[in-house]
């Protein structure tokens, strides 16, 4: 079982940044030390944008991602490094599933079972055996 979120553009927007976050700061591990600059200061701008645009998701929404954290003032938020660059990777929108647990000990009325009935079942007995 799962349940759903709605999302406007916003949360969209915020996860495609994600997204981006993520491949940039991959691509840093391997980069040459002139590349490695560039790319730490993109980082450093996408994280800006990142944290004003969690800013404007409702409480729904930003529970609805993963990969970011509160910042050090009460009411803003950035990306949490350690978990966007986590191996292996974790979804950027959250999935929670749960299994839901029966009660085997209850009586479950089976409307299916219980829908044909007797002249039904007859009429299907008297088909089977034409066919025999």
């Amino acid at each position: 079982m799962y349940e759903q979120v709605e999302t406007g553009q916003n949360y969209d927007k915020v996860a495609q940044l994600l997204a981006t976050y993520r491949g940039l700061a991959a691509r840093m591990a391997n980069a040459r030390a002139r590349t490695q600059g560039k790319i730490d200061r993109r980082l450093e701008q996408l994280g800006e944008r990142i944290g004003i645009a969690l800013e404007e998701l409702t409480y729904k929404e930003r529970m609805a991602l993963t990969c970011w954290k509160e910042g050090v003032t009460k009411g803003t938020y950035e990306v949490d490094v350690d978990e966007i660059t986590a191996k292996p990777y974790v979804s950027i929108r959250r999935v929670d599933r749960w299994t839901e647990e029966h009660d085997l000990t209850e009586n479950y009325d089976d409307d299916e079972t219980q829908s044909v009935s007797n002249p039904t079942r007859e009429q299907l007995r008297a088909f089977l055996n034409k066919l025999e």
